[in-house]
């Protein structure tokens, strides 16, 4: 098995307060995630999850499995991991696809980009790839639009905004990616296009709870612990900013693991930052589904952070004294003179 590194557009979009939260498929993401799954899913111990639509991928290209494309990539020293599809967010709209904006990211290590664009654009228009996307333009919106009622459906919007009490900027973005059965990933861009906005992408797990085959429709749900971590990076994104000067002094409080692995220098901030929205998930969870689903969040979370117990704890002082606070902001000075105490 390989080492795994770690057109049209569907949107529907709601907004809460200030921010919108919108889900995609997005066409470029759709065919990179394609080429990836016939590449490597042969070797790969998990496969797509079943469905008739993933059964309609594996009749139509069927017949292109050895393609010279896919053959190169499996024959590359390394694979990249299941967040190799986020890269079509950097290219153009139609084929041949191209580098609209400059590649920063981190997804794709097995080869150079220009190498990549160049043996994904064959593959792209050898194996029509575009006509099986088009074709399926109905199916992605049905997706989409389930997904989007069981956001809105589920509350979670009017959760995080009662728990923060603040307006929040910016835009969340969920990029469903129905192929993939590995994982979810965050997507960070550094352009300016993408300014205020917070991407991730969704993977469509297998619901061990149901039987799911080659003839079941998807019904993609989100993760509710994952809507709320995603969106409640919006409304502490000023944190950071605001007392970085004091925290830089505190980092090895981020910097070292509950298992003492110290992290590298320049991870503190991003650490920091995982932190905060990992206590207010863990706090949001427990106010939405009760102890149990806050003590299960806080167990996970305290694998990696050291002092995640410690403020949870702490944090109940703003939970539980709400009307003393008019925002999370006004607790913003407790929770860094909290840190302060760390050692």
């Amino acid at each position: 098995m390989k080492k795994l590194l770690p057109l049209f557009l569907i949107i529907h979009v709601f907004s809460f307060g200030q921010k919108k939260v919108s889900v995609k498929i997005d066409p470029r993401i759709e065919a990179i995630s394609i080429f990836y799954t016939l590449a490597t899913r042969d070797t790969l111990d998990k496969k797509p999850t079943p469905s008739i639509y993933y059964s309609q991928f594996d009749h139509y290209f069927k017949k292109y499995k050895q393609h010279s494309s896919l053959n190169w990539y499996r024959n590359l020293d390394t694979w990249d991991g299941y967040d190799l599809s986020s890269i079509g967010l950097y290219l153009s709209d139609k084929y041949p696809f191209r580098l609209k904006i400059p590649y920063t990211g981190s997804q794709l290590r097995s080869c150079d980009i220009k190498i990549f664009l160049e043996k994904f654009n064959d593959f792209y228009k050898d194996c029509g790839v575009e006509n099986f996307i088009k074709a399926h333009k109905a199916e992605y919106s049905n997706v989409t639009k389930f997904a989007y009622g069981k956001v809105k459906e589920s509350g979670i919007l009017h959760d995080v905004d009662h728990f923060f009490n603040k307006p929040s900027q910016g835009e969340v973005i969920i990029f469903v990616d129905i192929l993939n059965n590995l994982g979810s990933n965050a997507i960070i861009i550094d352009d300016k296009s993408f300014k205020g906005k917070k991407l991730f992408k969704l993977a469509y797990l297998k619901d061990e709870n149901i039987i799911q085959t080659n003839h079941t429709e998807i019904k993609f749900i989100p993760l509710p612990n994952v809507m709320i971590h995603e969106i409640s990076h919006l409304y502490v994104s000023d944190f950071l900013p605001l007392y970085r000067e004091r925290l830089a002094k505190k980092r090895n409080v981020f910097l070292v693991t509950s298992k003492g692995e110290k992290l590298k220098e320049t991870d503190w901030e991003n650490e920091a930052d995982e932190l905060l929205v990992r206590i207010c998930v863990s706090k949001i969870l427990g106010e939405k589904y009760g102890p149990e689903a806050e003590l299960k969040e806080v167990e996970n979370q305290s694998k990696h952070f050291k002092y995640f117990k410690e403020l949870n704890l702490f944090f109940n002082n703003y939970t539980q004294q709400k009307n003393k606070y008019s925002s999370i902001s006004q607790f913003y000075p407790e929770i860094v003179n909290y840190l302060e105490t760390l050692n």
